[in-house]
Formats: structure tokens, sequence, C-alpha cells
């Protein structure tokens, strides 16, 4: 006979005599003894699918280590032998909703230290035979729904679900299971809908069938959207971000990509989608209320802050949008450190130019540059057009016009004029980018990839002192794996000259070392040098980074890492046999801005170069 039961109480064995779901033995005289002594340690036994942090999270037992009962005041956990009986029975009932109804969890031993007032908690697990998932059955009751759509929503659901003949029974899968059959029969129209299930538990075989049964409504349609808290953004501004229209079918995807739309506008504060759904008629007619909160048309960010290669550092970026009631922006940002001595900017923003997904920013400029390898002032216009294909891929397209003065000694002949303190050039040209980004959380990495490659194309028709072009690619890696996050790192270009002098630009040729490159060296100092010592860049480089990170306590990470890389003076040039490594270690702290990341690095194989220390902002890749 079959048995239906609620699986958030797991109450599968009615039948005949009661099976003995846990066993709890403890010594009342001498548990008692313990009442208010310290816990000193945890020992778990005969856990093999879960690991005793898991099991520890479920229940009110901790230990703390010295670091954060000093650092982050984490008071010692107290022994109490009632809090104890209630902390066994939530790891038994954490295992039997992960599909151990067999499972029997008791504390083993307790040693007392008397003279210390502390315990040591002994607990034995026996996690015994999970019930595994069986067949999956779906009924979808309604008459109104054609066989053909029924197998369309069969296979939505089917590819969606993580109930799978063979995987082990988690009441968690049962219940999301349900809110996705949900969600796949609203976003096909049926608002009302109810999703129930049943399962038949077989001791035997330990499978437990599960058969979703569903009741769809009558589809429904989108109605009218009303729009409220909109004061200085036009209304057919926010009216074009709705990715329906009123009399299509009701999906709440086209209510999730209009959220989005409006958010990428960075012009509001809240932005409400509140479909109005009466469940006691079932209407087919949804109305859609729409409340918005705009963000202040003035807006300051100012930054103040330290690194070891740029030193003290700030910045002030002032914005201003909906000027005539639309998406554009204004920009006014400031900037000062020792590797920029001043950098001022404007930019106008113009998204959804002509279609929602293209963008234009029209930005002048001034700034200079006080490199290792260079000293150069460039002011000039910079005019790029955006392509977002999806949230993960985009290209962009930029124009450029540029004007540099570049400060160098007499006596340096590197420049075309040697006679001339003050070399002055013109650039103008092409740059394209195109990036695909899927990393999570965008901040500090911890998954997923990053891939950027870039063209350079300047002079040719565009009209130039020089003419070069620049190819690069930058490719990265992160991977979580239990408590360690791990990131990798591969980047090279070239950069080539059709001038019969094949001179390059300095401020574009690479350059290589420092704290986001190879940590080894100090900033630009690998690569071809001048007479004087100082980085002449290259016309190619190759660098490779391999870094693992751990939590420690807090916001507190430590970090092991490997570099490799250099660069060199002649096109399309990549001797392996040539690159530096250097290996090394760091602390980094989280913050909501980035990592502050201190980094000592020392070169592997190369003794004459000291050990370098950085402290930066955000990490290195």
């Amino acid at each position: 006979m079959p048995y239906r039961f609620k699986f958030l109480e797991f109450n599968i064995f009615r039948q005949g005599k009661a099976v003995v779901l846990f066993l709890f033995y403890f010594c009342a005289i001498a548990a008692k003894a313990q009442n208010g002594y310290q816990i000193e340690k945890i020992t778990i036994v005969g856990n093999q699918t879960f690991s005793k942090s898991e099991l520890l999270e479920k229940t009110n037992l901790a230990t703390y280590n010295f670091l954060q009962r000093t650092f982050l005041k984490k008071e010692p956990v107290i022994f109490n032998e009632n809090l104890m009986e209630l902390d066994i029975e939530r790891m038994t009932r954490f295992y039997q909703t992960e599909g151990f109804p067999f499972v029997e969890v008791q504390v083993d031993s307790l040693a007392t230290n008397h003279k210390k007032q502390k315990v040591e908690i002994y607990i034995k697990i026996e996690e015994n035979t999970p019930i595994f998932f069986g067949e999956i059955g779906f009924d979808i009751e309604s008459q109104s729904i054609s066989e053909e759509k029924k197998d369309t929503l069969l296979h939505l659901i089917k590819k969606h679900i993580v109930s799978k003949n063979g995987r082990r029974f988690r009441d968690k899968d049962v219940h999301e299971d349900k809110s996705r059959i949900e969600q796949i029969f609203i976003n096909s129209g049926y608002v009302y809908v109810q999703v129930d299930h049943l399962i038949n538990l077989s001791l035997d075989s330990y499978r437990a069938d599960v058969v979703y049964v569903i009741r769809p409504f009558e589809i429904c349609f989108f109605g009218k959207t009303e729009i409220v808290g909109n004061q200085n953004i036009k209304e057919s501004l926010i009216r074009r971000q709705l990715a329906y229209s009123e009399g299509e079918i009701y999906s709440n995807k086209k209510l999730d990509k209009t959220r989005k739309q409006l958010f990428d506008l960075q012009l509001f504060r809240v932005a409400s989608l509140q479909p109005q759904i009466d469940a006691s008629s079932t209407r087919n007619s949804i109305p859609v209320k729409l409340t918005i909160e705009e963000t202040p048309q003035w807006n300051a960010q100012i930054g103040l802050g330290y690194g070891t290669e740029d030193q003290f550092r700030t910045f002030l970026d002032l914005s201003f949008h909906s000027l005539w009631g639309d998406a554009s922006r204004f920009h006014l940002y400031a900037k000062h450190s020792a590797l920029e001595p001043y950098h001022f900017s404007l930019s106008w923003i113009q998204p959804q130019l002509f279609s929602k997904n293209i963008s234009m920013r029209l930005n002048p400029f001034l700034r200079r540059q006080a490199e290792p390898g260079f000293d150069i002032r460039t002011y000039g216009l910079n005019l790029p057009f955006g392509y977002s294909f999806s949230d993960k891929i985009n290209l962009t397209l930029s124009y450029y016009l540029e004007n540099i003065k570049q400060y160098s000694e007499v006596d340096n002949l590197e420049l075309i004029n040697p006679e001339s303190k003050d070399f002055l050039y013109n650039k103008s040209g092409l740059l394209t980018t195109f990036q695909y980004n899927n990393a999570f959380p965008q901040i500090n990495p911890e998954r997923g990839e990053i891939m950027s490659i870039g063209v350079k194309s300047n002079g040719y028709l565009f009209g130039s002192d020089f003419d070069y072009t620049k190819i690069w690619i930058d490719t990265r890696k992160y991977l979580q794996i239990n408590n360690f996050s791990c990131a990798a790192r591969l980047m090279g270009g070239t950069v080539f000259s059709s001038n019969v002098i094949e001179y390059v630009p300095v401020e574009d040729r690479f350059y290589s070392g420092g704290s986001n490159s190879v940590r080894g060296w100090s900033r630009w100092a690998l690569g071809p040098k001048r007479d004087d010592g100082s980085p002449l860049g290259g016309k190619s480089n190759l660098e490779l980074s391999l870094e693992i990170r751990h939590p420690l306590f807090w916001l507190l990470e430590s970090a092991v890492f490997l570099d490799a890389g250099n660069v060199w003076a002649s096109s399309f040039h990549f001797p392996l046999d040539k690159l530096a490594y250097s290996a090394g270690t760091g602390l980094r702290i989280k913050t909501p801005v980035g990592a502050i990341r201190l980094d000592i690095s020392v070169p592997l194989w190369n003794e004459k170069k000291s050990v370098q220390v950085f402290l930066n902002v955000g990490q290195a890749f």
C-alpha cells in the first residue's frame, strides 16, 4: 500500500510498528554536572555525506579559536543538557529532510575538565541507507489545453526540475520543483495554477515515486499599465522599457526583463512592477502597477586612498541625469595620484541610442601620466559606441583623437627629434573591444569567466603621425572549491607598425611588473630598458598568473600566488624560455568597493631582485 505524507515532516512510516528515526542516549546525572561548562571541542564521526561545519550550522553548537575570540569578540558557547538534546534533534531532522529517514544521531561521550570547566563533545552518526527518487510523473488536469501545448509544457518542466530518477531524495528539491513548475505555467500565461504532489514510498527499494498534479485555470493576458512616481523622467521613456504590451499573454519573464531595462538606465532607485492578480475572481486580464522612485538628478562621489604604486590618490565624480527628461547623463570626473598628477574628463552618455542595445558616449579629456617608462600630457576626444548582445556579451567601437606632449631628456635618442625636449605628436584611430563576462560576484569574483579582446588601429585612413596596430587578449577563470577560491589569468598581446621607422608611442607599448602584473618586480621593471635603466616598453607581452584565496575570519582572507611573464622588443615574439617567474603570499580585506590587498612577492631563480611589497585596492585580477 503506498503512503502519502507531507515531506517537511517526513512522516513516511505509519504501517505496523513504528520505525525509530533516531536514538538519543544521554547520561542525565553526568550531563547535569557539565551544565555551564565551556564547550572546548566538538568531534563528529560517521558523517560521510555532510561536513562537520554543515551539520553544526543547523545547531547552536560552536567552538571559536583564539583569533575569533580576540578580534571578533566571539563568546564561548556554554554547554546545556536541554539545549544539547534540541541540537541533536535538529541535526537528525536535517538528515531526514536530506533523504536519510533511518539516521541515528547520538552523543557518544563527553570529556570533562572540571578544573578548567570545559567539556569536549563526541557525536556519533549512523547515516544508514538513504531514500532516492524513483519515477517522476506529471498530471496536467485541464481540458482547455491542447495535447501539443501540454507536450511543450512537459518538455520545459523536465528540462528545469532537479527531481531525477536515482537522485537522493530531498524535501527542498520537491518544494523547489513545485515552484519551478508553477513559474513555467505562469510564464505561459496560466497565472492561476495549483501544483500539488503525491509521493509513493517503497521501503523495500528505498525509492520514492513522485507525481506532480498541476491544475491550471484560464489563460491570462496583460492589461493596462499604470505608472506612478516619476517626476523628472518622461513617462514615454519609461513606457519604452516595457517588454510587453496590453493584450499579450502574461509572463513573469517579461516583467523581469522590464525591470532590468529600467535599472540599466541607472535613473531609478526603485522600479516595482506589481501585477494586480485577484485569486478570488481569477480574471484573465492582469493590470500592472509600476511604481518608480528616481535617483537624485545630481550625484557626487568623492574618494581618497593610498597605494604603494600610485601613493596618495583622490577623485571626484559629479553626475547629472535627465536634463531633458530623457535617459542621458553627464559626468565630470577629476583624479589625482602620483601616476596621474591630473586627469579631467567630461562625458555625455546617451543610453539606448537608436535601439535598447546601443549606447554612445562623447568624452573630451585632459590627462597627465607620470609612469616609470614615460611622462606625457594628453588631451583629446573619445567617441565610443557600445552594443550589448546580452548581459554577458558586449562590443565597443570607439573613435579617438589625441594630442600628446612627451616630456623627456634631450639626450634620449629614442625620440624622433632628439634635439627637442618636448616631443609633440597626434594620434587618431579606432579601438574595438569585445568582452564576455559571467563572473560572480562582480567586485570579488569567485566563479565564472572573463574574456576581453582588443584591437587598436592607429593612423592609416584616420590620419596620424604614426601607423600601427595593437592586439591583445585577457582571459580570467574563477573557480570555487570548498572554501578555496582559485583564480587564473592568461594575458598576451603584440603591436606592429607599418612605418619605415616602426615607431610605436611609449603609451601604447607593453609593460610588465607591478601589483597587477608579475608581482616579483616593481611597476614595469620587466622587459627592455633604456640606458638610464627606465622601462623602454616592448612590442610583445605574455603574462600568466595563478592565485588561491582562502577565508580566515571576519572579512579577512589569505592568498598564495604564482606569476610569470615578460615583455619583448619585437612584434609577435613570445619565447617561453625567457619568462620571468615570481611567487608570493598576501592578505585581503573584503569591502563593498573591492578588496584591500597586501601582497608580498619574491622573484624565482633570480637572486638579483629583492622582495616586492604592494598595497592596493581590488584584486590583482
